[in-house]
């Protein structure tokens, strides 16, 4: 186990499951997360509204932490710690069934299957959980059956399914399977968290097929290794593109909702900051946001002459970058700032006819308020406010888009700057020789 710790801040930016603990040490709930240091302070950084996470986190003293390499063993260890633990915070799922388990049935050719109460269940061999998240486990099961096929029918037919012509099952209805027991074992170190072991295993057996100058199963363990270092990764990669996706979502129903403007999906969302040089010397960035993801090729600068101020700045930017009817519009536009910010912008809309089709918003600093206008005939007539929410999807979107625009935007202004000095550095030279 990794080293105990209190506060929060200590813990790394890891996948891992964590333990809240009371002062006698008793495990009070298990969770696991991508990010342990992220998903733990979200507990302590807004007022909890679930009365039972109040109570735990009045009860917990200590945050105990194990650290592992991926996503699917933070859910496999998770499983076990709950299995071991039974913590009282770890209850039931919300429509009151229980969590879910993989059951390895005690047969010639064992089946494996979800099921809820394995206790109640006569022929296992051995099951695997509980799995808070079902999604989760169902999916890491889809892709292990492409690493180690398995019969996942509960009843074996006289011919083969659709599984056996995907590959995704030996066949063992209508033929005899050799080493199935073999595969099992290995799916079952695998939901035991042994993947490291499992690996090297394979590797052994590899060397050994090589030697024997088999090297048809020699290039088959080859491939399964590769396969599950693949599963580990995409794994992790599709529980975030499935993440992206339902923030953009919540975001366009946002929209829909409060801006009055319909739109079937945000695919582009392009975020803006500007930074003043001085000698009226304005700078500004727009960085673009492909489903979610940045895209820096598309990243742009602007350097302008505008004594206005940064609301201004904002508007000019953004009339010339609505300039480039070659660029292709954006379904929503992010700039860095509150209501001064996002009316500046709005007015490059109605100066182009876009107001209807290009909906503004504004996340500002310090607060983290989200400022959507309500828009009748070209005018804001109204403001919806948003306050800032840790565990808002919409909001961890916005501020990754409106930091990165920040961070751009903020590099050009040091480039410039330090430019500038060198350029000023021989004249003031000169003036110290004539003095």
């Amino acid at each position: 186990m990794q080293k105990e710790t209190k506060i929060y801040q200590n813990l790394p930016n890891n996948p891992g499951v964590y333990l809240f603990k009371d002062k006698l040490g008793h495990v009070l709930y298990v969770g696991k997360a991508i990010n342990l240091k992220k998903r733990v302070s979200n507990y302590f950084n807004k007022e909890p509204k679930e009365e039972r996470i109040k109570k735990l986190l009045s009860e917990a003293k200590k945050i105990d932490f194990y650290q592992v390499k991926s996503e699917v063993e933070a859910l496999l260890l998770e499983a076990r710690l709950i299995k071991q633990f039974r913590p009282k915070y770890n209850v039931r799922l919300k429509d009151d069934k229980r969590y879910l388990y993989v059951g390895i049935t005690k047969e010639k050719y064992p089946q494996i299957a979800l099921i809820r109460q394995p206790e109640k269940e006569n022929n296992l061999l051995a099951w695997f959980g509980p799995f808070p998240s079902a999604a989760s486990i169902k999916e890491i099961l889809r892709l292990l059956r492409r690493v180690f096929p398995y019969r996942s029918c509960r009843q074996l037919t006289s011919k083969p399914c659709l599984y056996y012509h995907l590959d995704l099952c030996p066949g063992m209805c209508f033929k005899e399977v050799k080493n199935y027991a073999k595969t099992i074992k290995r799916i079952m170190m695998f939901l035991a968290g042994q993947i490291d072991f499992l690996v090297e295993n394979l590797k052994k057996e590899m060397k050994k097929m090589s030697g024997q100058q088999k090297y048809e199963e020699a290039a088959m363990i080859k491939k399964q290794i590769q396969m599950i270092e693949n599963l580990l990764t995409t794994h992790a990669k599709a529980q975030e593109e499935e993440k992206v996706m339902k923030q953009l979502e919540e975001l366009r129903k946002l929209l829909v909702k409060y801006y009055g403007i319909e739109t079937n999906q945000i695919q582009r969302l392009e975020a803006y900051d500007v930074a003043n040089l001085g000698n009226n010397l304005v700078v500004g960035s727009m960085v673009v946001f492909l489903n979610g993801e940045p895209e820096r090729s598309q990243y742009r600068r602007f350097k302008l002459q505008w004594s206005g101020g940064d609301p201004g700045g904002i508007q000019a930017i953004l009339a010339r970058r609505l300039n480039h009817q070659d660029w292709l519009y954006p379904q929503v536009i992010l700039v860095d700032g509150g209501k001064t910010q996002v009316s500046a912008a709005f007015k490059a809309l109605v100066e182009k006819n876009l107001a209807k089709r290009i909906p503004v918003v504004g996340l500002a600093k310090k607060e983290e308020k989200i400022f959507i206008p309500k828009v009748f005939k070209e005018k804001i007539i109204s403001w919806k406010t948003l306050k800032y929410q840790p565990s808002s999807e919409i909001h961890q979107l916005l501020q990754q888009a409106r930091d990165e625009a920040h961070r751009f935007a903020q590099n050009y202004y040091q480039k410039l700057h330090r430019k500038a000095i060198f350029a000023f550095a021989p004249e003031q030279k000169q003036k110290d020789r004539n003095q």
